[in-house]
């Protein structure tokens, strides 16, 4: 099992392998494991209290995850190395149905942990205000985008509205003669500047 060889390895020796692993060195995935130990309890907790289960597991059998630090080094390992959930089974030793549930539980709490340590990141500004003080507090922000084909619209009237019939290298309203957005903060295409 791959925790049993990162158990054998020394952080300041393997610092750079530690990071390829699980993302962070061992001295972060101590500070985590404490707050992921936390978010954890408290999680069981509140699906107690809402009626999800019925009550805080404290016995029975133990699985191949039975310590939280197990279980922070499973989370952080899946999303270093994001491995099919066959391959994630096989490596932690059960079936990819229970690895797919150890990462539906798991992710949560962790993003529980990150956000009680007051690292999570914000990922999701609802208005262009939000936006705008994301960008005054942090100075830079990286968009990940990814440009994906689009479906063509069944109706005329949308495809007229949509599509010129020519084959275009550049988004609708990106042309120097197409009026500007309406919205000011919508992003229509980053590129390289062609000759």
């Amino acid at each position: 099992m791959p925790y049993e060889q990162f158990k054998k390895l020394d952080g300041k020796k393997h610092d750079r392998r530690i990071k390829a692993v699980i993302g962070i060195s061992l001295s972060k995935f101590n500070i985590l494991l404490v707050a992921f130990t936390a978010a954890y309890d408290s999680i069981q907790m509140e699906r107690c209290q809402k009626g999800e289960i019925k009550n805080v597991s404290k016995g029975g059998p133990k699985g191949n995850l039975d310590t939280f630090e197990k279980k922070l080094f499973f989370i952080l390992y899946y999303l270093k190395t994001y491995p099919t959930f066959d391959v994630l089974g096989f490596l932690f030793g059960f079936s990819s149905g229970h690895a797919h549930n150890h990462v539906e539980n798991l992710l949560p709490v962790l993003l529980r942990s990150l956000s009680d340590l007051g690292v999570l990141p914000e990922r999701s500004p609802g208005t262009p205000e939000e936006f705008l003080q994301l960008v005054e507090k942090y100075g830079d922000i990286i968009i990940d985008g990814l440009e994906c084909a689009c479906v063509r619209p069944q109706d005329e009237e949308l495809q007229k509205a949509r599509f010129s019939g020519k084959k275009k290298t550049y988004a609708p309203g990106a042309r120097p003669h197409d009026p500007a957005p309406e919205n000011p903060f919508s992003l229509l295409r980053l590129c390289r500047k062609h000759p």
